[in-house]
C-alpha cells in the first residue's frame, strides 16, 4: 500500500510545477484529477516538444497516473460541477495569476466554505503582492533573478542559464512536501490550510546555501575561498570527457596516485592553500594528464585509486549506465495514450510497495464522464457540460 492512497488531489494546474507536484502525490498513491479546460486543447504541455497524439513526451512525464477532466468554469454548470468535485477532495492544486482563482470562482473563500478541512495550495511565480506579483513568470526568468544564471557564467564572463526547468522541478518538489506536511498536519486535528509557495522564494531557498555562500556572512572579518563551483568541470579525453573533483585533502593523495604521482611533492600543490593559490597552473597540468588518456584508461585509474568520478554519457547512452540497468531505474513500457515509451521509476521505494509507476498521462478528458457520474450528474447532464 502507498502511503497517500485514499487521498484525493484536485490538480488546477498547467505547465511544470503545478503538475509535476501533483504527479509526485500520485506516485505516492493519491488520486489526482487534473481539471483542464475545455477547449480541445488543456494543458499547454501536451502540444511542447516531441509528442504522440494530444500526449507529449514533457507532458507525460510530469502527468502520469492522473485522471483528466474537462470543465469550463465560466459556464454555470462547469463552475458548479467544480465546485462539487473540490468539495470531495482533501487538496485543491492551483497555479493561476494571483487573483485569477477568485475571479474564477474557485478561490479558498469559496471552495473552503464547502470543504472546510481542505487543503488548498497556491503556486505563483512572485507571490500574490508585490511589484512583479501580476506578471508571467517561466523558468528562467526566477533563474536570471536569483542569481543562478551569473553563476553559471562562461569562461568569458556571459551569464549562461541551466538547460532544464530546474526552478520548476524543485517547486514542485517544495509543493509536494508541503502538501504531505499540511496533510499530516491535518491529521493532527489543525484542519485545513493554504499553503502559499512563490518560484522566487523556493529558487533562492533551494540556491542560497551553495550558489550564494559567498554573500552569506556578513562582515570584514569573514575568509573567502574560491568558490566551489569553479571546481566543477568536465575534463577532455582522447574519446570523449569525464567529471572529477579531488581538491581536498583526503582525496588529493588518491587523485595524484591515478594520474601524476609527482604532483604529491610539488611545492605548488602541497596543501589545499596551496593547491587554490595556484589553481590555474594545477588546472592546466591536470587537463594534459588527462588529455592523453581515453576515457576508458581515465575512469580505470579512478576506479583504482578510489577517486570519485566518471565518463560523461551522452544522452542516447544513459539508460545503458550499468548501474542504472542494475537499479532497474528505467522502465520501457506500453504507457497508452502515450504509446511505447522509455521512463523513469519513482525513485522512492516504500516498505511493502515496489517501485511502480502509476499509470500513464491521460488523454485530454478522458475520465471526464466517469467523474462527474460519480458527482451525481446523470448522462444528460454530463453531456450538457461536456458538450457530447
Amino acid at each position: 500500500m502507498l502511503p497517500l492512497e485514499g487521498v484525493r488531489v484536485v490538480e488546477a494546474a498547467q505547465m511544470i510545477a503545478g503538475p509535476l507536484a501533483g504527479m509526485v502525490l500520485a506516485e505516492q498513491g493519491a488520486d489526482v484529477i487534473k481539471v483542464e479546460l475545455a477547449d480541445g486543447v488543456g494543458d499547454r504541455m501536451r502540444l511542447l516538444g516531441s509528442r504522440r497524439g494530444d500526449v507529449s513526451a514533457l507532458f507525460h512525464g510530469i502527468n502520469r497516473g492522473k485522471r483528466s477532466v474537462c470543465l469550463d468554469t465560466k459556464t454555470e454548470i462547469g463552475l458548479e460541477a467544480m465546485q462539487k468535485l473540490c468539495a470531495t477532495a482533501d487538496v485543491f492544486l492551483q497555479n493561476f495569476r494571483p487573483g485569477a482563482a477568485e475571479r474564477m470562482g474557485i478561490g479558498e473563500a469559496a471552495l473552503r466554505a464547502n470543504n472546510p478541512d481542505l487543503i488548498y495550495v497556491s503556486v505563483s511565480g512572485f507571490g500574490t503582492t508585490g511589484p512583479n506579483a501580476s506578471e508571467k513568470v517561466y523558468d528562467y526568468v526566477v533563474q536570471a533573478l536569483t542569481g543562478m544564471a551569473a553563476l553559471q557564467a562562461d569562461s568569458d564572463g556571459t551569464p549562461m542559464l541551466t538547460r532544464q526547468f530546474i526552478v520548476d522541478k524543485v517547486t514542485a518538489l517544495t509543493v509536494s512536501q508541503a502538501i504531505t506536511a499540511a496533510l499530516f498536519q491535518r491529521e493532527r486535528g489543525h484542519g485545513g490550510q493554504h499553503l502559499e509557495i512563490a518560484m522566487l522564494d523556493v529558487g533562492l531557498w533551494f540556491f542560497w546555501p551553495d550558489g550564494l555562500m559567498d554573500r552569506t556572512m556578513l562582515g570584514d572579518d569573514v575568509n573567502h575561498a574560491p568558490h566551489f563551483s569553479n571546481m566543477y568541470d568536465v575534463k577532455a579525453t582522447t574519446d570523449g570527457h569525464v567529471a572529477l573533483i579531488a581538491m581536498g585533502n583526503r582525496s588529493w593523495p588518491s587523485l595524484c596516485a591515478a594520474f601524476n604521482p609527482d604532483w604529491l611533492s610539488d611545492p605548488r600543490f602541497m596543501t589545499m592553500e596551496d593547491r587554490e593559490a595556484n589553481s590555474q597552473a594545477l588546472d592546466t597540468e591536470f587537463n594534459a594528464a588527462i588529455a592523453k588518456l581515453t576515457t576508458a584508461e581515465c575512469v580505470a585509474a579512478m576506479r583504482e585509486h578510489d577517486v570519485p568520478g566518471a565518463a560523461v554519457v551522452p544522452l542516447s547512452e544513459v539508460h545503458e549506465v550499468p548501474q542504472v540497468v542494475h537499479n532497474q531505474s528505467l522502465v520501457e513500457h506500453d504507457a497508452g495514450a502515450a504509446g511505447m515509451i522509455r521512463e523513469a521509476k519513482p525513485p522512492v521505494a516504500f516498505m511493502g510497495a515496489e517501485r511502480t509507476l502509476p499509470g500513464s498521462a491521460p488523454h485530454l478528458g478522458e475520465h471526464t464522464a466517469d467523474v462527474l457520474a460519480a458527482l451525481g450528474y446523470d448522462d444528460a447532464t454530463v453531456a450538457a457540460i461536456t458538450g457530447h
